[in-house]
């Protein structure tokens, strides 16, 4: 499996896992690659949307950051784990 074509399963995984991911334009923010045998890891970022609820301008200006990690299998691209990005 190529880097491309691992990038775009993780993105399948991300969004059909958590689907406030499948209409938001995700960042890649860090990519892993196996060494023999184990599993590619990526971090993924996206910016959603405020809701209505925003308290004050700020909160509205600085909206929600979101980060995730996703694991997949090299092999066959299984989802292996979607998970909260270490900071």
């Amino acid at each position: 499996m190529t880097v491309p074509e691992a990038i775009d399963i993780a993105k399948h995984h991300l969004s059909t896992t958590l689907p406030e991911f499948s209409d938001t334009p995700v960042q890649l923010e860090e990519l892993e690659t196996p060494p023999y045998g184990s599993k590619w890891r990526f971090t993924f970022s996206a910016s959603l949307p405020v809701t209505g609820n925003a308290i004050n301008f700020a909160e509205v200006m600085r909206g929600r950051r979101i980060s995730k990690s996703v694991e997949i299998d090299p092999s066959d691209g299984a989802l292996l784990a979607v998970k909260n990005a270490v900071a």
